[in-house]
């Protein structure tokens, strides 16, 4: 029997869609994909935030502090000791070891970064006019450390820094690269969360000087003196006027 070869209805090396759509499907399942990686480092950094041992913290702390030359500061550091010791003994802050650091700016700002290192700008310094003003500052800054959210502000990058922290350690040039193109020290914080720090704050306020009188003075003369408008507030905190 003679063997005759047929004729291929088709090859299937050659692909019968369009290369303009195929390459549409590739482009759209790529986005897709980075889309879901988004969303997933966004859950990621919550319940990273929530979870994340103190101990891990201080290591994100000292890559946090070789970004700002600062240097302690005894003066602050003894007024936040007095702060401290107002806590109740059931407070989650007892497990920080807190540390005041003065940077020197004309920035009005102050900074909460991980590990329990609280930067405060002279810029601000020179702007207090009382004792309660700058406790207001530093309770303030205390306060988001009890609901964690100096971690959260540090938005999608905490948990690209902790995934590679676990695959790599903390003494790999990988981790210290990833860490430094990632992770900004400059936290964003919602309206809520900063009405909760505030809050947070005048409590610790009066259970410290028995009283809150003058607190938020600070932030009204600094509306006043801008005309009702700051560009910009220890570290995105909202606008003095809407602390009303």
């Amino acid at each position: 029997m003679k063997f005759t070869p047929k004729e291929l209805e088709g090859n299937v090396n050659v692909s019968r869609t369009h290369p303009l759509k195929e390459l549409a499907w590739l482009v759209g399942g790529l986005l897709a994909i980075l889309a879901a990686l988004y969303l997933a480092l966004g859950l990621g950094t919550e319940l990273a935030a929530a979870k994340i041992p103190v101990d891990a913290e201080r290591w994100l702390g000292q890559r946090a502090i070789e970004s700002f030359p600062a240097e302690q500061n005894p003066a602050l550091q003894q007024r936040l000791e007095q702060l401290l010791k107002t806590l109740p003994s059931d407070s989650t802050l007892h497990r920080y070891h807190f540390t005041v650091r003065l940077y020197e700016t004309e920035d009005v700002n102050a900074v909460a970064l991980p590990g329990g290192n609280i930067l405060v700008f002279s810029g601000l310094l020179n702007q207090v006019r009382s004792e309660n003003e700058l406790a207001m500052v530093l309770a303030h800054e205390l306060g988001h450390y009890a609901r964690r959210d100096h971690l959260r502000g540090l938005g999608r990058g905490l948990g690209i820094s902790l995934a590679t922290l676990l695959l790599f350690g903390q003494d790999s040039s990988a981790t210290d690269l990833v860490t430094s193109l990632f992770l900004s020290f400059e936290a964003r914080y919602s309206q809520k969360q900063e009405a909760e720090a505030d809050s947070f704050g005048l409590e610790l306020l009066m259970a410290r000087f028995g009283h809150a009188g003058g607190a938020t003075d600070f932030f009204a003369r600094l509306a006043g003196q801008s005309g009702g408008r700051l560009p910009y507030l220890l570290a995105s905190h909202p606008h003095p006027l809407a602390r009303k």
